[in-house]
């Protein structure tokens, strides 16, 4: 578990504080999942987490070192010329991992969940970045992304721009991540209702605060209703 305590940060020349006495616990063995408003500090967080800005105060607990960390941010720019299997040779290659030309033989080492997941690995291992959907590109870096032993994984926002049944999908390769390994896993989403699929610790920041944290059927509990944008739209204003 890592475990912040009192983190407070602002950036040079600004009047404010952009996180505000955070108290989080991030849990293995579940999803952690960080939700706001653009601007709420998110990315802010995750830059502290590895290292890139230190807090004005407070402390963080059992913080792997940042070679122990995997920190996916959603920009990461894949040439599309690239086609999956020179994706998954690059990391492979960056990771230590022995690559294999023959797609059959990579996917004993690959934990891919379905028979639909095993069609569509292989669908995507000579077509290129850029015919591919942006949910099947998501779901290829992440699902090869988790391949990489690493002590803690953030991932920023990576269901962005993708359609409902691709997030089910990668919300689930994340979960099964968090459960298979000794890790923990952080990820930023505006994507609420998929997460009733998977277990998962709702952190929602607001103004740089900490506004709730707990699971979704609490989340939802908030408003008294099953929709957990209207409980979102409750706990900011």
């Amino acid at each position: 578990m890592i475990i912040l305590k009192g983190i407070s940060f602002s950036y040079p020349k600004t009047k404010y504080n952009i996180l505000n006495n955070i108290n989080i616990n991030f849990e293995k063995g579940l999803v952690n999942v960080l939700i706001g408003l653009n601007g709420a500090g998110k990315t802010t967080l995750f830059d502290i987490l590895i290292g890139q800005y230190k807090p004005l105060s407070g402390e963080i607990y059992n913080m792997p070192l940042p070679e122990e960390a995997l920190y996916h941010v959603q920009g990461a720019y894949i040439s599309f010329l690239v086609k999956g299997k020179d994706y998954i040779r690059l990391i492979y290659s960056i990771s230590n991992k022995k690559f294999s030309s023959n797609p059959e033989h990579l996917m004993k080492d690959i934990t891919l969940i379905d028979e639909r997941e095993k069609r569509l690995f292989l669908d995507l291992w000579d077509k290129r970045i850029g015919q591919m959907s942006v949910g099947e590109r998501r779901w290829l870096y992440i699902t090869i992304l988790s391949q990489i032993k690493k002590k803690l994984y953030i991932f920023d926002e990576p269901t962005a721009g993708v359609d409902p049944s691709s997030r089910i999908k990668i919300y689930k390769r994340l979960e099964k991540l968090s459960t298979s390994s000794d890790a923990t896993l952080i990820l930023a989403t505006h994507h609420l209702h998929e997460l009733k699929e998977i277990n998962c610790k709702i952190i929602l920041l607001h103004k740089g605060e900490v506004k709730f944290q707990g699971n979704f059927g609490e989340f939802i509990s908030i408003s008294g209703k099953s929709n957990p944008d209207e409980a979102f739209d409750q706990l900011i204003n």
